[in-house]
């Protein structure tokens, strides 16, 4: 699961009696908030969907059996009138088998039913009494086995069988409205999608608490655009944000067309937006505080899988087993880099004469494999090749047992295996972004947004949102670049004090391959979006160079993620092309316009190399006969 699973807010006077403990933590002071005094408001409908939790597709169990843990928030300040578990789900098998689904709430049983045979579809609906919510959450475990026959010489791998869940199922609630007028229960109940309304001449403050919202690869978008992956489901399913003049309160909820809004005002509304991203957010939900987050030295060491919210729940394995963890380079701390992973999986014994096996996949490379030790815990240590990471990064860990065989002795058993919370990615220091990949290590201790105005920030946020988390200090300008700090610059011109690596201040452009094909021509190139990361003065600028559909970006239903290169070409919202100057020798930029001497050597480099060493070995050769000529007129 996502952060965004746990979705919550810190009330005020929570957040002043922590002030101390949030200098050591790193948590945003909270800002003065108001509650709305408007006529009662009516229930507000909420589905929280599989997607808020991070299932982006929903999940698949396969095979005969397996489990999934899922934890719905549910404020404990907030007054719920229902509560309704709807699944949709899609089960086969290619054998006939008995299979049933089980499911679990606050630990008691409330729901089990037979799977038919062959191909089916439904809809799992159960009514869930309130009171099992617990901490701000509701705990729901779905189980799922079942055997092909009698017959225990038959593998149950040959099953073909699986059970899945569509992602726009979930917890449907009613909330009592005039129960949301609180700041910190309504943070704890809204959406994961806000829908940010920026006032026409949005101040740079107003700009860089939007910005704010709109980083780390959550789904906030200024008002017009429509959420990522449509409505995702029934009911209140997009939150409302809007900015106030500095005069009003930081924080105030207010109610719009029968639904609570969120509006972030006063002199800083950073500091509001930054609050509603904290995860300090989630003490709200919960009526005590068992235990703080990660201190500064704990982040410097590694980045636990725990913290990356990575669904670590037990598996009852009787052949494989597998965990999915996503790491966006965004989460990567301030300044620092993934070198390597330690991985901790508890594995029971099963008595089997093979132990089982763990494999370990980063990118789909596989990269370690080990056989389970005894004592149930084993630890593998692995380091991550050179390139092997980038914006997106996918860590693959499974555990395979031996079936037993031959007699059929035994039916198959499944025993427990689990992929620990401890579990870490090293890190090490960073240097100098290399690549687009790396620019998370730079932008995330806080960055500067130079733009012409207001209408270039949905377009800047998408292209940021993959490699920013936002929690760091994100500034807007409107003109002058800062003195200090990361920039990302919006501009048609590069700034100043930079050497950039496609100029656009030699005339018309093409990029060309190794056989002298033109890849990019100069009409194409003046059409789409460029993006490059260059240095100024010791600091990075990612400068955005903006195209004929560079508006187009901030609409997008999927913006495209930049990875490898540092400099790419953008088309709408795909990368058209993308390289690195120092590593592609057989890219070729070359400006038509320009008839310089320089042009002409770095045009024809690499003939007048190969020119050169015909010469040397003319001459060698000549100096060699003579040299052979006078020994034998000596002789």
């Amino acid at each position: 699961m996502t952060r965004h699973a746990f979705l919550g807010a810190v009330a005020a006077t929570a957040m002043a009696a922590s002030a101390a403990a949030s200098a050591q933590v790193g948590a945003p002071i909270a800002p003065t908030v108001a509650a709305a005094t408007d006529e009662p408001a009516p229930s507000v409908a909420r589905t929280i969907t599989l997607r808020e939790l991070g299932f982006e597709s929903g999940f698949e169990i396969a095979g005969l059996s397996g489990a999934r843990d899922l934890y719905f928030p549910v404020p404990a300040g907030a007054e719920v009138e229902e509560l309704r578990l709807v699944l949709p789900y899609r089960a086969d098998s290619a054998f006939g088998s008995r299979r049933s689904v089980a499911i679990e709430i606050g630990g008691r049983t409330q729901y089990t039913a037979a799977l038919p045979q062959g191909p089916s579809q439904g809809m799992i609906d159960i009514p869930v009494d309130p009171a099992l919510a617990d901490r701000g959450y509701l705990a729901a475990r779905i189980i799922y086995s079942g055997a092909i026959t009698e017959d225990r010489c038959v593998d149950q791998r040959l099953s073909g069988a699986y059970l899945a869940f569509a992602g726009d199922g979930g917890l449907q609630a009613r909330f009592d409205g005039d129960s949301l007028r609180r700041v910190s229960t309504l943070a704890a109940a809204m959406p994961a999608a806000l829908d940010l309304s920026l006032p026409d001449g949005a101040s740079a403050r107003q700009a860089a608490a939007a910005l704010t919202l709109m980083l780390g690869g959550g789904d906030a978008r200024l008002a017009g655009s429509p959420p990522r992956g449509g409505t995702q489901g029934n009911g209140w399913q997009v939150a409302r944000v809007g900015f106030a003049g500095p005069a009003a309160p930081a924080m105030a909820v207010r109610m719009d067309g029968g639904r609570p809004a969120l509006d972030l005002g006063g002199e800083d509304p950073v500091a509001g937006a930054r609050l509603l991203r904290s995860d300090w957010k989630a003490v709200a939900a919960a009526p005590s505080l068992a235990a703080a987050g990660r201190d500064a030295r704990s982040a410097a060491r590694g980045l636990t899988i725990a913290d990356l919210g990575a669904d670590t729940s037990v598996q009852a394995i009787s052949d494989r087993g597998e965990w999915n963890v996503a790491i966006p380079a965004s989460a990567i701390p301030a300044g620092q880099r993934m070198t390597g992973l330690v991985l901790d999986v508890a594995v029971a014994e099963d008595g089997g004469a093979s132990p089982p096996v763990i494999t370990v996949l980063f990118n789909g490379v596989l990269l370690a494999s080990a056989e389970a030790e005894e004592d149930g815990r084993t630890q593998i240590a692995v380091d991550l090749p050179d390139g092997l990471a980038n914006t997106q990064n996918s860590l693959d860990v499974s555990v395979v047992r031996q079936t037993a065989s031959g007699d059929c002795k035994y039916a198959p058993q499944g025993y427990p295996a689990q992929l620990l919370p401890s579990s870490r990615i090293e890190l090490g220091p960073a240097e100098a972004p290399d690549d687009f990949s790396d620019l998370p290590s730079a932008l995330n201790d806080g960055f500067t947004l130079v733009m012409p105005d207001a209408a270039a920030l949905g377009p800047a946020a998408a292209l940021l949102g993959p490699l920013v988390s936002g929690e760091g200090a994100v500034g807007v300008s409107y003109d002058a670049i800062p003195d200090a700090g990361p920039v990302v610059y919006v501009g048609a011109q590069a700034p100043a004090g930079t050497e950039p690596i496609v100029r656009f201040d030699r005339g018309a452009i093409a990029i060309a391959g190794e056989d002298g094909r033109t890849i990019l021509d100069r009409e194409a190139i003046e059409n789409l979006t460029t993006v490059q990361i260059l240095e100024q003065g010791g600091r990075p600028v990612l400068w955005i160079r903006p195209g004929a559909d560079f508006a187009a970006l901030g609409a997008s239903e999927e913006p495209p993620v930049l990875g490898y290169g540092n400099a790419a070409f953008l088309a709408g919202d795909q990368i058209a092309f993308a390289f690195h100057d120092a590593r592609e020798r057989l890219i070729d930029i070359r400006y038509p316009d320009e008839s310089s001497f320089a042009q002409f050597l770095q045009r024809y480099r690499l003939w007048l190399i190969g020119f050169g060493w015909v010469l040397l070995t003319l001459g060698f050769v000549y100096l060699l006969r003579r040299v052979i000529a006078s020994n034998k007129a000596k002789g």
